[in-house]
């Protein structure tokens, strides 16, 4: 029989060396936005165009995860709204939408508190979300966040999606002034594959959010670490390291402050008085694996279903997955796993694994082979068993069933 008194007593750390453990929450949000100077300037001229009868159809604001991209679109838009009388802004997160219906019903519970049955349709979305939008004032920014989660299904295309919310009959009919703002990893266009009607209606309007690099993450994470420890029991030196490693690794603050918290848990564990560099070397790799998996986890389907391709070649009869492969073999066994009516051609998962490549997913290398020409050569920069380890949970967020390769 379990002794839980013992067995709580056993697993309770010391906590001394926290002051304020929750300072390393990254889901709190800092009272102030930090590092972003650039991008909200971008952003308050963007909105400042009401003043001249003018607000861009679309906004694309990208960059890698946990570099405030949410965080300052959100509380600009809306502390421009508090100021603005003609402007409202709304803020839908459809990372959870598993169709492009859920994503319009979704829009349409922010803005009413109310959602259309399935028999209704998209139709029935759009019109409620115009009928909704009419009583709004002169302008409507809506902020649609994890946009590339919107992919295809088996009623709609992301065209017919996008060109309802920009160029839809009921918008044209109600004169509807509305600014779609889209927050994303990367820039929409492989997974969205959105056609020349959608393209021609999106502005050109781009607000991209840099990794952090450690002038900044410091800047952004510093006063939270002064706030979460003891003093004294965080050196200057050992902070410093960390913030090296973070920003060479992520340049992402919500790994850091992680990183920070595990590398304190961890101190706490071993009796220590302070948080010592070798307590953030032993986190890194948790740290890594769990922002690797995260990274995953939020990629577009194709994206996912290419890096599934690429680990998808054994070796038996260890069944130890092959690496490097060569993007003909990458594609063959895509072509294995994805939904025959939303596959990919050769040029788009060339520029799939381009995509992968900036985001340090993968790498790639020309191969000579003498008489047989030469070969691109492609391996993920960690350890392949990862995307299969995720496969499940990923599948599981994700309204596309693949094949089994």
């Amino acid at each position: 029989m379990t002794d839980y008194d013992e067995l709580f007593a056993e697993t309770a750390l010391d906590q001394g060396l926290f002051a304020d453990k929750s300072a390393l929450d990254p889901l709190q949000a800092p009272e102030e936005v930090i590092a972003r100077d650039d991008q909200q300037r971008r952003l308050a001229s963007l909105l400042n165009g009401i003043a001249s009868n003018y607000l861009p159809t679309t906004v694309s604001i990208y960059g890698p995860p946990g570099t405030g991209k949410t965080l300052t679109t959100r509380r600009l838009t809306a502390e421009f709204a508090a100021r603005r009388d003609e402007l409202a802004t709304e803020y839908v997160n459809l990372k959870e939408c598993r169709t492009l219906f859920s994503a319009a019903n979704e829009i349409l519970l922010e803005l009413t508190g109310e959602q259309v049955q399935a028999y209704e349709g998209l139709d029935g979305a759009f019109e409620a979300i115009w009928t909704a939008l009419a009583a709004y004032p002169t302008w409507t920014v809506l902020i649609l966040d994890e946009i590339d989660h919107v992919f295809q299904d088996s009623n709609y295309d992301p065209s017919d999606f996008f060109y309802r919310l920009l160029r839809g009959e009921g918008k044209l009919k109600r004169d509807i002034q509305l600014s779609v703002w889209l927050i994303s990893n990367e820039l929409l266009d492989v997974d969205l594959r959105v056609d020349s009607r959608v393209q021609s209606a999106m502005s050109d309007e781009q607000v991209f959010f840099p990794p952090y690099g450690m002038e900044t993450l410091d800047d952004v994470v510093s006063p939270r670490l002064d706030k979460a420890f003891q003093d004294d029991v965080l050196p200057d030196a050992v902070a410093n390291y960390g913030l090296m490693k973070a920003a060479h690794r992520w340049g992402d603050a919500r790994k850091t402050l992680t990183l920070f918290r595990r590398a304190g848990e961890t101190a706490a564990e071993r009796d220590l008085e302070e948080v010592t560099k070798a307590c953030i070397d032993a986190n890194l790799e948790a740290t890594d694996s769990e922002a690797i998996r995260e990274k995953l986890l939020s990629l577009p389907v194709q994206h996912f279903l290419i890096l599934r391709g690429l680990t998808g070649w054994t070796e038996q009869p260890a069944d130890e997955i092959v690496q490097p492969v060569t993007t003909e073999q990458i594609q063959e066994a895509y072509e294995k796993m994805a939904p025959a009516e939303h596959q990919l051609g050769t040029r788009a998962i060339r520029n799939v694994l381009a995509d992968l490549e900036l985001m340090g997913l993968v790498e790639t290398w020309v191969e000579s082979r003498g008489r047989d020409g030469r070969a691109k050569q492609v391996e993920t920069t960690f350890a392949p068993e990862l995307v299969r380890a995720t496969e499940e949970a990923y599948l599981d967020a994700s309204s596309t069933v693949t094949g089994e390769n």
